[in-house]
């Protein structure tokens, strides 16, 4: 933003990053530009990654074309656990794995419940529209599959203690909804779990 002052008594502001025209807005959540540019004001704080007590936590890009990627909670437990794959809420418009709402949320479950927790952030619309965010969860379940198939040591921290019969699929609002019609699309196509 700069600010250009012709006379004393007038205040011009002028933006040096114009979108052009805002085509759609839903106040303080999302606007929609007609060259397709989309700002998402920041409504809850993004926070890094970080481990709590007594739960180890980390970011792993899925896939770098789409920028799919995933936050791990993995709490210290002795046993195999579940694997639980969620889904953030936002009207598949807005909101984000590293939401600290989530992140809070997240890490307290994988200790208190003793399963691994793989925190979605899938692709937003509207510049990704449905099916992407179906897409993201299918190939977040593929992703894990590989990994288990392919027994990575770069993924040993969370895949050596993961029970990958045991697995979850859950989330909220339009992350249910996700989690909902990622398990139709395996239970249609015959692959009910990631170690079949």
């Amino acid at each position: 933003m700069a600010a250009i002052s012709f006379d004393p008594s007038i205040n011009v502001q002028v933006n040096q990053k114009s979108h052009g025209v805002l085509v759609e807005e839903i106040e303080g959540l999302i606007r929609v530009h007609k060259n397709g540019h989309v700002e998402r004001p920041p409504i809850i704080p993004i926070v890094p990654c970080t481990a709590t007590s007594g739960v180890t936590a980390k970011d792993i890009v899925i896939d770098k074309f789409t920028g799919l990627w995933t936050r791990i909670y993995v709490p210290n437990y002795s046993d195999k656990m579940s694997l639980l794959i969620y889904f953030h809420g936002g009207g598949f418009c807005v909101g984000s794995a590293a939401w600290s709402c989530y992140h809070e949320f997240l890490s307290g479950l994988a200790s208190k419940a003793g399963c691994i927790i793989f925190s979605v952030n899938y692709r937003l619309a509207p510049e990704n529209r449905l099916p992407a965010a179906y897409d993201d969860g299918i190939e977040t379940l593929m992703w894990v599959k590989q990994q288990a198939l392919s027994g990575s040591n770069e993924h040993k921290w969370w895949l050596s203690q993961c029970d990958l019969s045991s697995l979850f699929l859950a989330g909220d609002s339009a992350g249910a909804n996700i989690a909902y019609n990622v398990a139709t699309r395996l239970g249609s196509h015959g692959g009910t779990s990631a170690s079949s």
